[in-house]
Parts: structure tokens; C-alpha cells; sequence
């Protein structure tokens, strides 16, 4: 929170109160205040010019002049060497810190004399947080009210729209890659083992694979300089194809196969060169794996999915309830879940560097 110095004098002006003596704050007459929760504000009466003028607050129009009291919460007053005028005189006050009650409107005033002041507005300032992360009852009563569906909602009609948001789920698995759920994971390469799986290796293959985006092959036997060389992706028919599955070598390609619980399969299977028992983390297989969005589970959780994609789910959502219980607004609800799914999506692509490069063409001297 910041602190902030007014410079106080005092001179002949006029404002809502009449003509006489006003405060001037930083060589301006009649300011109105704008005191945000959490500062601090330093009024410095240290100029000569300030003499019987202390500066006070109240929560009432000009103070004690016109009828109310003053307000002490949080205000300090330092007489410095003989009151308002002398070296170090100054009104502190600081301003109800955030998230409490919150301070009320003040005036700023004279204790000795009516009409020098004005306004003394306190102000919330922004929370300050970024956290928002609805739970899956909120997201699900947005989604039903997105709908025109009214009232208290059944037991049915919450566990129809977990179960709803679930399958959603499922759907964006089969849209595209969520770069929030790209993980690499790394797996110990084993002589001649073709296939790996979490059943194969439960401490470095992950469980929760959907699919693999991309894999190399590292060796840390040099933990000074590693060396990765990239693999290539291929499908079920290529992999069919190769003639021996249990050759050695240096593997070069890849098959996931993409079962419940998948796996995969690696050709050529590692040979003793590429391959380390006594030390498994000097040869490596490495993959980047979109994994699985989690379930929904109890009302009070929050969801595993990340900010962004925070509007085209309750939008799914809402699309995917319209269905069951408002069908004359699904192809309206369907149409604004699409164009908020395609924002996300585009959000959640990763922005590379583009290089253009002029291209010379050389023609016949024209």
C-alpha cells in the first residue's frame, strides 16, 4: 500500500461554504479527496500559513461546524514543535486497510473554523486477487441459469449435470490438445524391451495418458552435455509392417497404441548401447503427453481446467443441459458454446516467432 504526502497552506478562497479561509492542498483550493482503503495520507500543516487551522475528519459535512464529531479512526495527529505552522505539525490518517468493513465517507475540516474544507471520499481499490476458480455447484447453476431454468434444483438434475460436465470433459479430448494438460514424462530404457506401459514401469509412466504429441530419445550418459534425438510418430499399420518388432538399435520410431490404458511400443527396441541397468536415467524415453482432464467429483471441488477455458465450459455445459430440460434454446446455446470453444482453443495455441523473408524475383529487366 502507498503513502501519499498533501502539502497543506492556507488562503483567502471560495467555495460551497462562502468566501474566507480554505485549506489548499499541493497549492490547489476546494479539493475533493479520493482516500483509497490501505493507504496512508500525510496532511503536512508545517507552513507558518496553517496557525490555529489543525485539520481534522468527520464523518459529517463540515465537522463539528455542522453538528457532527470527529472522526479519529485510524488519524494521528503530530503537534510538531508548537501545532499546526511549526516544523513537523502534519494529520496522518490511515484509511481502513482492504477487506474490512471498509471506512465511510469523510469530510475534511477545520477545527477552529467552519467552511475551510470539502469532500474526503474513501474508495475500495481492486481485490488484488486472480484466484477465481468457481466450485462445480456454481458452475452448474450457472450453466442451469444460462438455460431459463428456474427454482431449486433437484437431486436429479445436479448429478445429470455432473455427469454432463463429465462427458463435456470428454468431448474437448476429442477436439484438440489443451496445453494445460501437457506433461513430459521420462522412462528408463530397457535392453531390448519393445513395449512400455504403466503396468511395465508404475513409477515413470504416467497413468493418465490420452495421447502422445511428441517424443525423443535422451542420453545423460554425459550428464554434461545430453544428447536428444527426436522419434518419429507412427500408426498402428506402420508399426505392423516392420519385420522384426524385437530388432536392436538405436530406437527411431514410436506406436501409441491407444487402448484404456495405453501403451508404446518403440522401434528398435533399445539395444546394450542405449540402454543402462545399473544407471536407468542415463538412457531415456521422453514424451510430451496430453493427459487426462480429471473428473468432476463432489459439488464442493473445483475443476481441473484452467482459466481460460473457464466460459466455453459453463457455455458446454449450459448447451449440453438445454438438451434435457430446454431444447428450444440448444441450437442458441450450441452456437455460443462453439464460439467460445474457438476462443479457448485459440488461446491455448502457443504463439511461436514468425519470420518472413522476402523472396527476389528475377525477371527480364523490366
Amino acid at each position: 500500500m502507498a503513502t501519499i504526502t498533501y502539502k497543506v497552506t492556507v488562503a483567502t478562497g471560495t467555495n460551497k461554504y462562502g468566501t474566507g479561509n480554505k485549506y489548499y492542498l499541493n497549492g490547489e483550493a476546494n479539493v475533493v479527496l479520493y482516500l483509497q482503503e490501505g493507504n496512508t495520507y500525510i496532511f503536512d500543516q508545517s507552513d507558518s500559513t496553517n496557525a490555529t487551522h489543525r485539520l481534522a475528519f468527520s464523518t459529517t459535512d463540515n465537522g463539528t461546524w455542522g453538528g457532527g464529531v470527529e472522526y479519529t479512526t485510524g488519524v494521528t495527529v503530530n503537534a510538531g514543535a508548537s501545532g499546526p505552522g511549526s516544523a513537523g505539525a502534519n494529520t496522518t490518517i490511515n484509511v481502513a486497510p482492504v477487506r474490512t468493513t471498509g471506512a465511510p465517507l469523510l469530510f475534511y475540516y477545520c477545527i477552529n473554523h467552519s467552511g475551510m474544507g470539502n469532500v474526503a471520499q474513501t474508495v475500495s481499490p481492486t481485490s488484488e486477487e486472480t484466484a477465481f476458480n468457481p466450485q462445480i455447484d456454481d458452475i452448474i447453476e450457472e450453466a442451469f441459469e444460462r438455460t431459463g431454468v428456474q427454482g431449486a434444483r433437484t437431486g436429479y438434475q445436479l448429478k445429470s449435470a455432473r455427469r454432463s460436465l463429465n462427458i463435456l470433459f470428454q468431448e474437448w479430448g476429442n477436439r484438440g490438445i489443451h496445453l494445460w494438460k501437457v506433461k513430459l514424462a521420462k522412462v528408463p530404457l530397457v535392453e531390448g524391451q519393445a513395449e512400455y506401459n504403466f503396468a511395465s514401469d508404475s513409477t515413470n509412466f504416467p497413468e493418465d495418458i490420452s495421447d502422445v504429441l511428441e517424443a525423443y530419445y535422451r542420453n545423460n550418459s554425459d550428464a554434461t552435455a545430453p544428447q536428444d534425438i527426436a522419434l518419429t510418430k507412427i500408426d498402428r499399420s506402420q508399426y505392423s509392417q516392420t519385420p522384426n518388432k524385437l530388432a536392436k538399435g538405436t530406437p527411431s520410431q514410436y506406436y501409441v497404441e491407444r487402448k484404456i490404458n495405453p501403451s508404446i511400443f518403440l522401434y528398435t527396441t533399445p539395444s546394450s548401447s542405449v540402454s543402462d541397468a545399473t544407471t536407468p536415467s542415463n538412457f531415456q524415453f521422453c514424451f510430451y503427453y496430453l493427459s487426462k482432464i480429471q473428473d468432476v467429483g463432489a459439488y464442493n471441488n473445483t475443476s481441473d481446467v484452467v482459466n481460460r477455458f473457464y466460459p466455453c465450459m459453463m457455455s458446454g455445459l449450459a448447451y449440453y443441459l438445454s438438451q434435457k430440460y430446454s431444447p428450444a434454446m440448444s441450437q442458441e446455446l450450441e452456437r455460443r458454446y462453439e464460439s467460445e470453444l474457438l476462443r479457448a482453443l485459440d488461446a491455448d495455441n502457443q504463439g511461436t516467432s514468425t519470420f518472413i523473408s522476402p523472396q527476389t524475383f528475377y525477371g527480364d529487366g523490366i
